[in-house]
This record gives C-alpha cells, structure tokens and sequence, in this order.
C-alpha cells in the first residue's frame, strides 16, 4: 500500500528533479537595469567639478537609467550656456571640459539627459557650483617706495615705481602714511595697466611734522594680498613762508631772439606759484611773457622774439602764489644784447675728467660774424650767477676751446657757459654744469653683469680703495635709461674688495643700465663706470598631450611633446593617467633639457576599459608651477569582466539548493518503504 502510493510520490519528485534546474534558469532575475529600461525614467546626476584651473575645468555627471530607451543624448547646462551632446547607450559617467573661464569666478552648472525622439523623457541633475583659482605670479608684483617731492606745511607729493606685475592685468596702487610705521591713513588709490612711476598727493599734514609712507600694490581680482614698498620719510616744513625767486642768465642770444632764465628758489608755505618775467629796452620793462605754473622749486625760462639787432634789454624773474592773497616777488635785474648781424655765434660743450679740485670745461665758436678774431672764454661758478671767468682765447675760425678749471673745492656743483666777444658785443653759450668728486679717496668700478634671467640679474662691483674712510656704504643705481631711476640694496664694507645686488621685477628682453655707487660717513660720494645687461626674453612652459599607442588589455603608451622649457636649462615632464578624469596613477618624471616628444609605458590595467590620460610638464628652477596638456582618452583591448550586480543570488546557488533538498526527501522516502 505505501509502496503504491509512494512511487507516484517518486515518480514526481523525479521529474521536479529535472525540470528544476530548466525552471531556475527561465526565472533567472532580470538585472534591475534592464527593468529600469523597460519600465522606469531617465535618471541623470550632476557630479562635482574636477581638474579646475584659472581658466578651465572638468564637469561631470553620471547617467543611472536610460529609461525605456536604447540611447539618450547627455550635456551640461552651465553659467555661460549649454555644452555640446554625448550619445549613451549604457549607463555610467559623462564629462566636459570647459575653458576660457575668468580667474577667481564662481560658475555653476549640472547635468542633462534628453530622449533622442521628439516627445520624449529629459532628467536634470541639481546644479553644482565651482570657483575657478587665482594664478600664482610668475613674477611676484614688486613695488617701491621712491622719495616724496613737494613738500609745504601742509601736504606732499608722494612717489611710487611699479616695477612688476606679476600675471595680473591690472593693479591697484597708492600709499600708507602717518607719523609713526603704524602709518594709519590710506592716500587715494590708482589703477595700473603698465608698470612704471606713480605719484598721489595728500594733504591736511601738521606743520614741522617728520611722515613715514610706504608704497603698495594690489591686484584688482579678490582674494590677494597687498605688497609693500619699503618706508621712507619727509619732513612738513613751518606754516606761512614766502616765495623765492631769482633771475638767472640769458641764453641763445641771436639777432633777434634770446632765452631768458629765471629760478624759484623756495616754494614757502604753498603747493603751487606762478612765475613770468618782466622785459624792455628800460627797468620800466613795458612787457610780460606768459605765466607758468610750478609745484616744486626750479628753473624755468621763456622764449624772446622779435627782438632789434644790436640792442641791449632788461629782464627779470617774477613769482606769485597760486592760493588768493599771496605776494608777488621778483628777482634782480638782468640784461642781454642782441647781436648785430652777421652775429658771432658760441656754444657751451661738456665737461670731462672732474676730480675732488679741477675739471675741463669745452664751448664750440659757431660762427665768427663779420670779424677776423674773436674772443672766446668762460664764466663759472657754484650759483647760476657764475662769478669767475677764465683767461680769453682769440679765435681765427670756428671750432672747439677748451680750458682746465683748478682750485675748484670737492663735492660741489659747478655752472659754467662759453662766451665770445667781437665788434663789441659778448654773446654767451647755454648754461650746463659739473660736480667735482669728493675728497674721499674711496675708488669703486662697476662690473658686468651676471646671472641674468628674465626677470632677475646680478649686479657687480669693486671697492678698489677705502682710502682714510672706516667703511662705505655701497649701493647701484639701475633703470632702462642712463637716468637710472631705481636703487638696490644698501650694503656696508670696511675692507676693499667685490660685491654684488640681486634685483628683480625686470621685464624680459629688455636692456637695463646700472653703476656701483659708494658714500662715506661724511656723505662724499665715489661712482664707478656705467655698463649695461639685457634680460632673457620671457618664454613659457607649454606641454600637449598626444593619443596613447601601443593598446593592449593591460598595457599603454603614453604620448606628449614638450614644446617650450620656459625659458631654463631643463624641465620635467610625466603623465597623469585613470579610469576617470581624477585619474589617480602618475608615470615617472623625465628631466627634458629641450622641446621634443615624450612617452611613458603604463601598465596594470583592465580589459575592456576607457583610460583618461594627460601630459604634465613642470620648470623646477621658475617658480615650481606645473602645466598639463589636454585630456584625452583610450580603451585597452579585450571584454570586460562581468562583475555580478549587487544583493544578488547566482542561479546555480539556487539550483544546488534545491537539488540538495529533493535529495534528502528522496532517501527519506526508500527509508520508509523498506520498512
């Protein structure tokens, strides 16, 4: 009786037997991405920002679903619009790299994805912001503090030299100002588009009053600190005061013109005055030229035309304040005559070999008129007025005169002028002037240059002799004119010997002149020969990253060019590479000492799968900055593994189950019936 009815019983636990493992393979779960395709939406997410510069940067997203579609088309929209499109057939990660952004600004943006069919599905991820950096300089900005000018009682002109900009287009500047280093008022400010000279006035000063100031410099971009020239120092003179003035000497005296010269002495108490001068045939003078405006004590002169040959005419130098209610003042009397035509014509030339007592003084006789011989001499002195002349010299015919100057005293300025006499006229040369060396010893010479780059040079030099001085201070002066304009550091020796001053903030490929400089304690001051360096012309660091080769399952060849080394002897290059724009692996640096071509073997990695990959190229010797190239990409060779989705249970895990238990119900079932 069992027996009869277990073999039924058996009979269908043999065919669940083998119709189980057909059944487990037909109900295999379907993987959650096919059910998201065949019933569920487009999801698409935005990612963060990635590889972001000054001026570009990576977005990214990830496509969870392609919803009830084959393919769909993913972009970005952003702050400046919208990217190009991306076809996806699978879900997974989507970039776009973006460029020509603004330093220091923020953007935002997020990811798209749209059905390609008109009608159809479109997801957006949430928008994601990013701010792009601020460069690091390439040169620092550098700003200098030069000597304040104008000084009255109550205000001050003071000065700055931009000498860097660094990478930034423009910078603001203006200056710190205050009666201790605390500083504690602000000048109005300046924008700057080009490096050079500034000036920024202030005023509301106490009177008798010693200011420090100091220059500085900021970009315009946010985020970035100022930079400080060093302090420097003026004194406010007392309140009140008067102005002036004095009338100098004639100059370029013809037939019928003539240069007349005049000298503000001491601006007093005032900002500005006006100066002019009086002339005529009389001290009634009868004539005024026109007015000039001066903010700082000098000279200044105007032109005389139409004037009688052979005539002789008064002249004086006159100053007003600028302010209401100021008091004019003039200077002395003056006289010239004009010569008569034909006219004897004379110059003033240089002078040469000054020493701490004597110089030579030159003059060119241009013309000798109507005569057979003229007179030729010179007036000099420490003033415009001259007070000393030398012993005539009859000329025969136009050409150069010298004469030697002696029992001149050290350290003082000379002004000197050529004259010439005939037909009882004088005519007089323009004004020019000397200073003799100081008494001191104390010999320097200027060096040539080294160690010269884009932007820095080493400047050289030689004490040669201390004479009687304990020490000398010792210093150069440098600029893109013989005027120079710029000082280095101040250095201090007690021994002869060489020195040197590494400057900085010059423009590349551009010819600087520069002389050593010494003083003594007493203030007498010892100069060497000028001399001349020209910078490196500014090259940059640029690397460009080419297609990988040599693709197999787990291997690659990395590929770029070094196009420029940035103008040092060698960089060094390598490559970032991963399997997403994080990339994560870098090959090993290469040390390039020239432009060329540049690869790196990579290996360790999976079949089947997209590398992203880019060349980076750094100068170790400008700054430490690296540069990349572009990103590019490549797929190794092969499929790749499968990988299970996650939470799942394989079929086979299910089969073995099942066919363990059928087992055991059947030898429970013979255990029965033998019984």
């Amino acid at each position: 009786m069992l027996l009869r009815f277990s073999c039924p019983i058996i009979a269908l636990i043999l065919i669940l037997v083998f119709a189980s493992p057909a059944l487990a393979l037909n109900s295999s779960p379907v993987p959650e991405a096919s059910l998201a395709q065949a019933e569920g939406a487009i999801s698409v997410s935005t990612s963060n920002a990635s590889n972001v510069t000054t001026s570009s940067a990576m977005l990214n997203g990830f496509l969870s679903s392609l919803g009830p579609y084959e393919s769909v088309v993913v972009y970005f929209e952003w702050s400046n619009g919208s990217t190009t499109e991306q076809t996806m057939s699978t879900p997974g990660p989507f970039s776009h790299y973006i460029s020509g952004l603004s330093m220091g600004t923020s953007y935002s943006f997020r990811a798209v994805a749209l059905a390609p069919i008109p009608g159809g599905q479109k997801a957006e991820g949430t928008y994601i912001s990013f701010t792009t950096q601020h460069s690091i300089p390439e040169a620092p900005i550098q700003v200098e503090t030069s000597a304040a000018s104008s000084v009255t009682h109550n205000s001050a002109l003071l000065h700055g030299y931009l000498s860097s900009f660094g990478s930034y287009s423009s910078v603001r500047v203006w200056f710190e100002y205050g009666t201790s280093t605390g500083y504690g008022a602000n000048s109005g400010e300046q924008i700057m588009s080009s490096a050079g000279a500034f000036s920024i006035p202030i005023s509301g000063l106490n009177q008798n009053t010693t200011y420090y100031f100091r220059a500085v410099a900021m970009p315009t971009v946010v985020g970035v600190s100022a930079v400080h020239g060093s302090p420097g120092t003026f004194t406010t003179s007392g309140g009140g005061g008067s102005l002036s003035v004095s009338t100098g000497a004639e100059a370029d005296v013809t037939t019928t013109s003539a240069t007349i010269i005049g000298y503000l002495n001491t601006m007093g108490g005032y900002q500005s005055a006006n100066v002019w001068f009086q002339w005529g045939p009389t001290t009634s003078y009868g004539q005024i030229t026109s007015m000039q405006t001066m903010y700082s004590p000098g000279m200044f002169n105007a032109n005389l035309q139409g004037l009688t040959p052979g005539k002789t005419y008064h002249f004086r130098a006159l100053a007003v304040p600028t302010t209401g209610g100021g008091v004019t003042v003039n200077g002395f009397d003056s006289v010239f005559s004009t010569s008569v035509a034909p006219s004897v014509s004379v110059s003033t030339g240089p002078a040469s070999q000054p020493t701490a007592s004597s110089a030579t003084v030159s003059g060119y006789l241009n013309s000798m008129g109507s005569s057979d011989t003229v007179y030729v001499w010179f007036e000099y002195g420490t003033d415009t007025t001259f007070g000393n002349t030398t012993a005539q010299q009859p000329m025969r015919a136009p050409g150069n005169f010298t004469t030697s100057l002696t029992g001149l005293l050290p350290g003082l300025t000379y002004y000197f002028r050529a004259a010439a006499f005939s037909n009882g006229l004088t005519t007089h040369g323009q004004q020019s002037y000397f200073r003799t060396t100081s008494a001191s010893p104390v010999t320097i010479s200027t060096n040539t240059a080294s160690s010269i780059n884009t932007t820095t040079a080493t400047l050289n030099g030689n004490i040669n002799s201390m004479g009687t001085a304990r020490s000398v201070q010792i210093w150069f002066d440098y600029g893109t004119t013989s005027d120079y304009g710029m000082t280095s550091q101040t250095q201090t020796f007690a021994v002869p010997g060489s020195f040197s001053s590494t400057i900085s903030g010059l423009v590349p490929g551009t010819t600087y002149y520069f002389q050593a400089v010494g003083q003594t304690p007493d203030g007498a001051k010892a100069y060497g020969n000028q001399d001349t360096f020209t910078t490196v012309g500014a090259s940059k660091l640029a690397v460009t990253t080419y297609p990988a080769s040599s693709i197999t399952s787990s291997t690659a060849v990395l590929n770029g060019f070094l196009s420029e080394t940035g103008g040092t002897t060698f960089a060094q290059v390598w490559f970032e590479y991963g399997p997403t724009t994080e990339f994560g692996n870098s090959t090993s640096m290469q040390t390039m000492s020239s432009a060329g071509s540049f690869s790196g073997t990579v290996t360790g990695l999976k079949s089947g799968l997209t590398y992203y990959c880019r060349a980076v190229a750094l100068n170790p010797t400008a700054g430490g900055r690296s540069v990349h190239g572009d990103i590019t990409s490549f797929v190794t060779t092969g499929s790749p593994t499968p990988t299970p989705p996650s939470g799942e249970i394989p079929a086979f895990i299910w089969l073995m189950g099942a066919g363990f238990v059928i087992i055991i119900i059947i030898l429970i079932i013979l255990i029965i019936t033998r019984r």
